[in-house]
């Protein structure tokens, strides 16, 4: 069985970069054309420490919408494991989504 490709491992670093820039509107915030509710909706699906719950619709929706070979991008992000997110979840979450990630993600 293949492995999902790992787009969605640079949703943790834009996701820190968006929480800690000291703004309050959510909505005008994004990155990658993922604003940060489409990253908070994508987190219980990647946190270490806890059992994975499948993406929501709000997570998937939100990543469908995002420019994925943007994202891929981070991917290879030391700061994943650090910030207690497991990067084989996250590379499972396009496929869970249903959704084809780009040859730059493999």
């Amino acid at each position: 069985m293949a492995k999902a490709p790992p787009a969605l491992l640079s949703v943790v670093l834009p996701l820190l970069l968006l929480l800690y820039s000291g703004s309050a509107a959510a909505e005008e915030k994004s990155m990658c054309k993922m604003n940060e509710r489409g990253f908070m909706a994508c987190l219980p699906s990647v946190k270490s420490g806890a059992p994975a719950l499948p993406p929501s619709e709000k997570c998937c929706a939100a990543l469908a919408k995002a420019d994925l070979p943007c994202l891929c991008k981070y991917k290879d992000s030391p700061e994943l494991p650090q910030m207690g997110i497991k990067p084989d979840l996250a590379k499972q979450l396009p496929a869970k989504c249903k959704l084809n990630a780009p040859t730059e993600c493999n």
